[in-house]
Protein backbone atom coordinates (compact mmCIF):
# COMPACT_ATOMS: atom_id res chain seq x y z
CA UNK A 1 0.00 0.00 0.00
CA UNK A 2 1.56 3.27 -1.15
CA UNK A 3 -0.01 6.40 0.31
CA UNK A 4 0.59 9.29 -2.08
CA UNK A 5 -0.11 12.89 -0.90
CA UNK A 6 -2.72 14.64 -3.03
CA UNK A 7 -3.28 17.96 -1.27
CA UNK A 8 -2.55 19.71 2.01
CA UNK A 9 -4.80 22.13 3.97
CA UNK A 10 -5.07 23.90 7.33
CA UNK A 11 -8.35 24.60 9.15
CA UNK A 12 -8.47 27.45 11.68
CA UNK A 13 -4.69 27.49 11.88
CA UNK A 14 -4.90 24.47 14.21
CA UNK A 15 -6.08 21.43 12.23
CA UNK A 16 -3.85 20.04 9.47
CA UNK A 17 -5.47 17.94 6.71
CA UNK A 18 -3.47 15.85 4.25
CA UNK A 19 -5.47 14.12 1.49
CA UNK A 20 -3.89 10.79 0.53
CA UNK A 21 -4.41 8.27 -2.25
CA UNK A 22 -3.67 4.57 -1.89
CA UNK A 23 -2.21 3.69 -5.29
CA UNK A 24 -2.89 -0.04 -4.77
CA UNK A 25 -6.68 0.54 -4.75
CA UNK A 26 -8.54 1.25 -7.99
CA UNK A 27 -12.04 1.76 -6.53
CA UNK A 28 -12.44 5.56 -6.23
CA UNK A 29 -14.73 5.18 -3.22
CA UNK A 30 -11.96 3.40 -1.26
CA UNK A 31 -8.73 4.86 -2.67
CA UNK A 32 -8.70 8.22 -0.86
CA UNK A 33 -8.47 9.26 2.78
CA UNK A 34 -7.73 12.37 4.81
CA UNK A 35 -5.06 12.30 7.51
CA UNK A 36 -6.21 14.76 10.18
CA UNK A 37 -3.69 16.12 12.68
CA UNK A 38 -4.66 18.47 15.50
CA UNK A 39 -3.13 19.08 18.93
CA UNK A 40 -2.98 15.63 20.55
CA UNK A 41 -5.00 13.99 17.77
CA UNK A 42 -4.16 11.96 14.66
CA UNK A 43 -7.14 10.50 12.80
CA UNK A 44 -7.83 9.02 9.38
CA UNK A 45 -11.08 9.73 7.54
CA UNK A 46 -12.01 7.63 4.48
CA UNK A 47 -13.18 9.89 1.67
CA UNK A 48 -16.45 8.31 0.60
CA UNK A 49 -20.14 9.05 0.84
CA UNK A 50 -21.38 9.85 4.38
CA UNK A 51 -18.05 9.22 6.12
CA UNK A 52 -17.60 11.13 9.39
CA UNK A 53 -15.75 11.22 12.71
CA UNK A 54 -15.66 13.20 15.95
CA UNK A 55 -12.73 14.16 18.16
CA UNK A 56 -12.05 16.51 21.09
CA UNK A 57 -9.95 19.61 20.46
CA UNK A 58 -8.41 21.90 23.06
CA UNK A 59 -6.26 24.60 21.50
CA UNK A 60 -6.57 28.32 22.13
CA UNK A 61 -10.03 29.55 21.17
CA UNK A 62 -11.03 26.16 19.71
CA UNK A 63 -12.22 24.04 22.62
CA UNK A 64 -14.86 21.36 22.23
CA UNK A 65 -15.73 18.50 19.96
CA UNK A 66 -14.92 18.68 16.27
CA UNK A 67 -17.27 16.84 13.90
CA UNK A 68 -15.78 16.10 10.47
CA UNK A 69 -17.94 14.87 7.60
CA UNK A 70 -17.57 14.15 3.90
CA UNK A 71 -20.26 15.97 1.91
CA UNK A 72 -21.17 15.93 -1.79
CA UNK A 73 -18.97 12.91 -2.60
CA UNK A 74 -19.07 11.98 -6.29
CA UNK A 75 -17.00 10.12 -8.82
CA UNK A 76 -16.00 11.95 -11.97
CA UNK A 77 -16.89 12.32 -14.73
CA UNK A 78 -20.54 12.59 -13.71
CA UNK A 79 -22.34 9.30 -14.16
CA UNK A 80 -19.13 7.23 -14.11
CA UNK A 81 -18.99 3.84 -12.44
CA UNK A 82 -16.21 2.68 -10.12
CA UNK A 83 -14.54 1.07 -13.14
CA UNK A 84 -14.75 4.11 -15.44
CA UNK A 85 -14.17 6.94 -12.93
CA UNK A 86 -11.06 9.05 -13.38
CA UNK A 87 -11.36 11.22 -10.24
CA UNK A 88 -13.37 12.04 -7.14
CA UNK A 89 -14.82 15.27 -5.81
CA UNK A 90 -16.05 15.99 -2.28
CA UNK A 91 -16.06 18.52 0.52
CA UNK A 92 -14.57 17.76 3.95
CA UNK A 93 -16.48 19.91 6.46
CA UNK A 94 -15.20 20.68 9.98
CA UNK A 95 -17.74 21.78 12.62
CA UNK A 96 -17.23 22.84 16.22
CA UNK A 97 -19.96 21.08 18.20
CA UNK A 98 -21.10 22.55 21.49
CA UNK A 99 -24.67 23.76 21.84
CA UNK A 100 -24.89 24.31 18.08
CA UNK A 101 -22.85 23.18 15.10
CA UNK A 102 -20.56 25.97 13.88
CA UNK A 103 -18.65 25.32 10.66
CA UNK A 104 -15.03 26.32 11.25
CA UNK A 105 -13.77 25.39 7.80
CA UNK A 106 -13.99 23.06 4.86
CA UNK A 107 -11.65 21.47 2.35
CA UNK A 108 -12.74 21.13 -1.27
CA UNK A 109 -11.20 17.97 -2.72
CA UNK A 110 -10.82 17.01 -6.36
CA UNK A 111 -8.37 14.16 -6.86
CA UNK A 112 -7.45 12.15 -9.95
CA UNK A 113 -7.26 8.37 -10.04
CA UNK A 114 -5.21 8.13 -13.21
Amino acid sequence: MAQVPVSDHTIGGVIHVQVLRDTAITDPQSAFSAAINAPGITKSLPLNNASSLDFPLHSGALNGTIHVEVDNFMVLPAGATAQTATAISCLIVFKLVEFVHITIGSVPVTAALK
